[in-house]
Formats: C-alpha cells, sequence, structure tokens
C-alpha cells in the first residue's frame, strides 16, 4: 500500500534530525527488524511508522544542544489504533538521537500499565534479544515504579520507566530525579503521556508567581494548587533542565483547551501543546468512524435498536428463577431479549470465526457495557451466566436449540459468508454455549482477561468504566452498549469497537438505543471537524500557540467536562469551510418526504442542462436565491443538527451582500442502480442505511464535493487514494457554493409511499467571516 500522510503542523524548530547518521544496530533499527519478523506487521505499515515517528521526533528539542529546553507537544491517532507502536518507535528514535530517560505514563490502571510494560520491553528493549544499545528498566510486569537509588542513573546507556497516572507513584519518581538532581545535568528526558486526556489535565488554578497576587484568598493561604496528577507531572518535568513531554491521545479536546500561559510557581508550565499538534494517518485495515459512520458504512450491516423497555428491565434487578420445566423459545428467556439475541449472536460468530483458518486459536470477545455501578455489572453478570445455564439446560434434557439460533443466524449475519451450511453453523453455535467465558471487569472483580495465559477463549466481558479506555479487546465481534455520557470524549472512548479488525469485519454488530446511535452518528462530524482543523494549522504553517484549532460542538454532548475546558468559548454562527449535511432524516413522516421530493422536482426543473458524471449530473451558473429558497422550503428531521436551511440561508445571503457566495452549482448524485426522473432528470437511486432509527450517518460521498472544481475530484486525492474533501473545500473560490442533492433508495430505508427520500447536502468555501459555530482555546490568537 501507499503510505498515509502525516498531517502536520510545520516543524517547530530548525529540521536538526537531518544531521542524525543512523545508528547502526541501534533502538529504532532493531525495533525495525523485530517488527518485520513479526507475523503481525507487513512491510509497508513497518515503513509507514517509520516515517511517522520520524516527523514526531524532528518536533522534539534537539537533545545535543547545552541550553535548557522544556517542550510540549500532542499527537492525535484515532481510537485503538496503534498510538503504542507510533509512541515506542518515537522512544526509539529519540534515545539514538540523544534522550536518555523515557519516562510512558500509561493511563490510570493496572492492566494497561502491564500490557504496555510488557510491549515495551519486547519491541523496544529487546527481551530475550541480546546485543543491542544498553537499556535499564526500572519498572517490571506486576511492578510499579519504587526508588532505585539515584546512582542508577551512572550506568551507560538509557533507561525506561513505564508508570501508572496514579499520584503516590508519581510522587515517588518525583521524590527520585529531586535526590538525582545532579546526574539529571545533561540527561534530557522524554515523557510520553499515553491517554493524556485523562488525569493529566489540570481542573483547579495555578499560584500566582507572588503568593500575594493568588485571586482566591483560602487558595492563598493553603497554597491550593494544579490536581495532583498534573502537579506531579509538571514537577517530573521541571526536574530536568531538559524535558520534552509528548501527548498522545485520541480525543484531545481536554487538552486543546488548557489555559497556554498558565504557569504555577511551585510546579511551572502546564501541558498546552504550544510546540506542535500532529495528526497521524488512518492506518490500513481500521475500522473506525467513516467505517461505521461515513459513506462506506453504507456496505456494512453494524446497528441493532436495543427496545426502551429492554433498556428499563437491565436496570432492575435481574433475579428471576425458574422451577418450571425447560421450554425453549423467546418467550421464556431470562435476559431481556435484545441482550439474549444478542449473546446467541455471539455464539454464532464465533462458530463463523472458528471456520475461517486465520482466526483459529485467537481471542474473541463480546462487550457488555451497561451500567457505571459495579452492582449493576455483577448482576448482569450473574443474570448472562444464568441465562446461558437455561440454555445448556435445555440442551441436557433434550430440547432443540436450533430454532433460536437459526433465526438469530438469518436475521443478522444475512450475506456473510458462512465457512459451512447454515444447519451446520448453527450446531457449531450451539456448542459455543458451554465453552464461554464470562468475565466482569470493575475494580472490585480486577481486569485481566488473559488473552496471553489462555488463548482461544470466547469471552462475554462485562464492565463500565475498565473497559472504557485503552484496554483492548481483541477480536471484539459483538458489543451490546447502553452506557450514556454527557462528554464526546467519554462517548468516543467508550466505543471498543473500534480497531483493527481483519478478517472478521463482516461480524461486527452493535446493539444499542436509537438515541445513542444518533450520538455516535454526530460524534463522526465532530472528529472530522477535529482533523480538519488540523489540516488548517498545517496549511498555515502555524503552532497551536499561534493559532487556536476549531473544534465543532456536539448538539447534545459536551465535548469534555466543564471543568476541563475553562478555556473553551464559542464562535458567533458561521459555515464558512463547511459541508453541512442530512445525517438524520424524517423516515417516518410521510408528510415531509413526499413534500421534499416535489420540491427536488422543482429545484432540478429550474437548472437547465446538466453535465454528465459519473452517474451523477452537474447544473453550473445558477444563483444564489434559488439554492437559498431550496433551503428554506426543504424539511428535515425536526431534530436535525447538521442541516438547518433557514440559518444557512440567511448566511449565504449575509454573504453574498459581501460578495461571496454568488455563484452555485447543483450537483444532482446518482447510481448505478434503479432509476428514476427528478424534474425531468432521470439519474440512478443512491444507497445510503439506517444506523439507527431516523440516521443514515455521513451523507456525503467526497468526491462529490470536487464536482465542480478544475480537475474534479480526482485532483485532490491523498497519497492512501482517498479524496481530500477538506481541501476541495479550501481550494473553492469564496464566491462558489455547491448543492448536493441524494435520491436515497427508499426501499434500503423501508420506506413507503415515495420513489425517493431527498438528502441533501453543502460544499461550502472558506468565507471571509471565519469558520464557527465552533469551540475554541480563547487564549490562542486567532
Amino acid at each position: 500500500m501507499s503510505s498515509p500522510r502525516t498531517q502536520e503542523l510545520r516543524a517547530a524548530r530548525v529540521n536538526w534530525t537531518d544531521s542524525l547518521s543512523e545508528v547502526e544496530e541501534g533502538n529504532w533499527t532493531r525495533l525495525e527488524h523485530r517488527l518485520l519478523a513479526s507475523a503481525r506487521w507487513r512491510a509497508p505499515q513497518v515503513a509507514s511508522l517509520a516515517s511517522e515517528s520520524a516527523r514526531v521526533l524532528r518536533h522534539l528539542p534537539d537533545p545535543r544542544q547545552e541550553a535548557p529546553f522544556q517542550g510540549r507537544g500532542l499527537v492525535v491517532g484515532y481510537v485503538q489504533s496503534g498510538k503504542t507502536a507510533n509512541y515506542t518507535a518515537l522512544a526509539a528514535r529519540a534515545v539514538d538521537a540523544g534522550y536518555r530517560l523515557v519516562i510512558v505514563l500509561s493511563g490510570i490502571h493496572d492492566a494497561l500499565r502491564s500490557q504496555t510494560q510488557l510491549r515495551l520491553e519486547d519491541e523496544l528493549v529487546g527481551r530475550g534479544d541480546p546485543g543491542g544499545p544498553a537499556w535499564t528498566v526500572l519498572t517490571g510486569e506486576t511492578q510499579d515504579f519504587k526508588d532505585p537509588g539515584a546512582e542508577v542513573l551512572d550506568r551507560a546507556g538509557a533507561f525506561l520507566i513505564v508508570a501508572k497516572k496514579n499520584v503516590s507513584i508519581l510522587r515517588r519518581i518525583d521524590a527520585w530525579l529531586e535526590a538525582a538532581a545532579e546526574r539529571l545535568d545533561r540527561m534530557p528526558v522524554l515523557v510520553i503521556d499515553d491517554e493524556a486526556d485523562q488525569a493529566s489535565i489540570n481542573t483547579r488554578g495555578n499560584r500566582a508567581p507572588d503568593p500575594s497576587l493568588d485571586s482566591d484568598a483560602v487558595a492563598a493561604a493553603t497554597g491550593l494548587g494544579p490536581t495532583a496528577t498534573n502537579s506531579m507531572i509538571r514537577s517530573i518535568l521541571g526536574r530536568a533542565s531538559q524535558a520534552a513531554y509528548v501527548a498522545y491521545t485520541a480525543t484531545p479536546f481536554a487538552n486543546i483547551f488548557i489555559d497556554p500561559d498558565a504557569v504555577d510557581r511551585e510546579v511551572g508550565e502546564d501541558l498546552f501543546p504550544r510546540d506542535f499538534a500532529l495528526q497521524l494517518p488512518r492506518p490500513e485495515g481500521y475500522t473506525g468512524t467513516e467505517e461505521l459512520f461515513g459513506v462506506s458504512a453504507q456496505r456494512r450491516d453494524v446497528f441493532r435498536q436495543v427496545r426502551d423497555e429492554d433498556v428499563g428491565e437491565l436496570r432492575q434487578a435481574m433475579t428471576r428463577r425458574t422451577s418450571a420445566p425447560v421450554i425453549v423459545g423467546p418467550q421464556n428467556q431470562l435476559l431481556p431479549d435484545s441482550l439474549a439475541e444478542a449473546l446467541v449472536a455471539f455464539c454464532i460468530a464465533a462458530a463463523i470465526r472458528e471456520g475461517r483458518p486465520s482466526l483459529q486459536g485467537k481471542p474473541h470477545t463480546m462487550l457488555v457495557h451497561v451500567s457505571v455501578r459495579v452492582e449493576d455489572q455483577a448482576r448482569v453478570r450473574a443474570a448472562i451466566e444464568y441465562q446461558l445455564s437455561y440454555w445448556l439446560e435445555a440442551r441436557r434434557q433434550g430440547h432443540n436449540l436450533a430454532d433460536l439460533f437459526g433465526e438469530v443466524l438469518k436475521q443478522h449475519f444475512s450475506g456473510v459468508e458462512l465457512p459451512a451450511g447454515p444447519l451446520v453453523t448453527v450446531e457449531a453455535a450451539i456448542a459455543v454455549i458451554e465453552r464461554l467465558a464470562v468475565v466482569e471487569l470493575n475494580s472490585v472483580t480486577g481486569e485481566n482477561l488473559e488473552y496471553t495465559e489462555r488463548p482461544g477463549r470466547h469471552i462475554v466481558a462485562v464492565g463500565g468504566n475498565r473497559l472504557s479506555r485503552g484496554l483492548t479487546l481483541e477480536g471484539l465481534t459483538i458489543s451490546y452498549f447502553l452506557r450514556t455520557a454527557s462528554m464526546a470524549d467519554t462517548l468516543l472512548q467508550m466505543a471498543r469497537w473500534y480497531g483493527f479488525r481483519s478478517g472478521y469485519e463482516d461480524l461486527i454488530r452493535i446493539w444499542t438505543t436509537d438515541g445513542i446511535a444518533q450520538w455516535f452518528t454526530e460524534l463522526a462530524l465532530v472528529e472530522e471537524s477535529l482533523r480538519d482543523s488540523l489540516h488548517a494549522l498545517y496549511r498555515a504553517g502555524r503552532r497551536p500557540s499561534e493559532m487556536a484549532i476549531r473544534l465543532r460542538a456536539h448538539s447534545a454532548l459536551l465535548l469534555t467536562a466543564r471543568n476541563k475546558s475553562g478555556m473553551a468559548d464559542a464562535l458567533r454562527q458561521s459555515w464558512s469551510g463547511e459541508h453541512p449535511q442530512t445525517v438524520i432524516l424524517p423516515l417516518h413522516d410521510q408528510a415531509r418526504l413526499k413534500a421534499n421530493r416535489i420540491l427536488a422536482d422543482r429545484l432540478i426543473a429550474l437548472c437547465g442542462p446538466a453535465q454528465e458524471m459519473a452517474g451523477s449530473r452537474l447544473f453550473r451558473d445558477l444563483p444564489p436565491e434559488i439554492v437559498c429558497d431550496f433551503l428554506r422550503a426543504y424539511q428535515p428531521h425536526p431534530d436535525a443538527f447538521a442541516m438547518r436551511g433557514d440559518e444557512i440561508a440567511d448566511w449565504i445571503m449575509q454573504r453574498v451582500a459581501e460578495g461571496e457566495l454568488v455563484d452555485w452549482s447543483v450537483l444532482l448524485a446518482g447510481a448505478r442502480s434503479a432509476t428514476i426522473k427528478v424534474g425531468g432528470v432521470e439519474t440512478g437511486l443512491v444507497t445510503r442505511r439506517r444506523t439507527s432509527s431516523e440516521s443514515i450517518g455521513i451523507l456525503i460521498d467526497p468526491r462529490h464535493e470536487g464536482a465542480d472544481l478544475p480537475g474534479g475530484a480526482d485532483a485532490y486525492r491523498r497519497a492512501s487514494g482517498n479524496y481530500d474533501a477538506d481541501a476541495m473545500r479550501s481550494a473553492r473560490p469564496s464566491t462558489q457554493g455547491l448543492l448536493m442533492i441524494y435520491p436515497l433508495d427508499p426501499s434500503i430505508l423501508d420506506v413507503e409511499g415515495v420513489d425517493a427520500v431527498i438528502a441533501t447536502a453543502l460544499s461550502l468555501p472558506y468565507t471571509s467571516d471565519g469558520r464557527s459555530s465552533t469551540l475554541v482555546n480563547r487564549g490562542v490568537g486567532e
């Protein structure tokens, strides 16, 4: 494959890494060889990792310099997308360049820290691979940091600490570094903060340089300063005259909202990523927001709606027991129907996986995330175990489970390639029941899924916060997810179904509520906005301390907790550089559907001659009034958040008064499928599928945004081959707008009464009023 280009800001310093010579048998070279020798890595992936880690290194301070330095940066990845691989490679390159002490802050739970420790020992240090650079490892698989004495730093080579973000452990590191102050001179330190938006953010204040200047009299009297974890990280960085801090996260909203000018008189500068912010490319084979909510999601069949009645039942104590004879059938489920159905689907997925040679003997997991409360988790785990024992008893008594399992196979895995016939698959799935392991993961039970010690198991993982971040659920196919949240970053981190699902992408199924599915649909747009903003910073050639990163607000969720977003400012309403679209449609409102169908006919009839473009029709040279009339008359879903026609039309006419958005094109999207006529123009119906009861996920096909531009969409391809829709909007003249009309196939959406469901979108240029309806850090200049 061609390696995707890493999106970065300009180098914060002169490119000092150009003068580095490759260290023969150095840390990076040896890591590269280990990865190439592993069955998990292919040569193009290793080449991409090499390029990406080198780019991050280039933004760090040069450890060979004499002058003291304090670096601050941010690397943004995707949820469960290989961030660990990137910072492992960064650490290897940094030590080769001259950094001596690497401190990895690995989440807040023991399982994640242990998992990271083992991986770094294997890949970075090379446990069991003699030779190479010397390493002193100061933590172990089961042992977090303990003071080894300052004299340990007299050893040659590099030092590695993998620590949990626990205040007492960070205090030990801080005290050790304080005692080793003389030895830290000219010993450059690299601190890598994994899941850097968790625990690391200061949610209190900072002590003024002069105590008499403290704005809070109580704070002045008590010396109250930053929150403990944040304070310790800043203190650790300040112990070294030369230190660099790199934050890694997939949800950087809280990091972006750190006060860039915050300084505490005791622990110094805060962790705002003033020097750089890098966006890692989407890895090959990654299943994320685009795959589940974007255009490519239309080829998948992922979401299953959980009824309100089932949600209520799960929130009650499930202690039903019965001494009645076992009679198999849906009416006798001990669990709510949806959860029992999901369990059966997991057994079927297990049978299918076992028939695929590449997946045999590998871990397989189901996620059940219903509540944050430990008592609820214990109750759900017990209920699941009882349901499984109920089915086993039914089977022992001679009852046939084939009808139940066969119906789930037919309903939820239609179109999936089976390793054997349906009857054989059903029997294999029934046999899986007695091999299922139901594991509860929380602060009481612990969090070890024993993937390494006991490979090949089919695990039903029941939990809450311990399943929400960092911990990888290997082989995850079925998710039953009812957990709500008020913050976007929290909800995204709970989406454990994101990640690498090679060989079983077709088996991913998610049971959730309609409301949660709609939240995730809008989160796809929030994520896209974040990455677009990082692109904009790169094009501007500026650092995060010089130009505010802009984040799209979510209609129902805070981007991050209020106590982490005190520096967030909402900008005035504008759609500059955006692509509003109907991601939720009034599929149950016949009056709106019919009105929009008639409206589309009227619009296209006014457009004049068309230019054919790969099944679509493009109409040029239209006045803004026609577009605005359409937007005002279009009837969206009442809860539509991205496409507010009246407001957008008002804004367009404001821009027209300034000489912008005066020239419009209309694209009537089409596909090679069943044809209809819209306004007398023949076109094929476009396929979009529901992701919830009335949501379709992302509507726009990225190539359509370039239809009216010179060279068309093909002029805006990334190195990966994907279309770069943001580059298209950036290239769009401020005078030129594009309205897209999508006639969607009603049969796919299970809609009757119309021959097409009309959805719509806009591609808008960057205009002189600036892009807004977003949140920015008010401490950073525009």
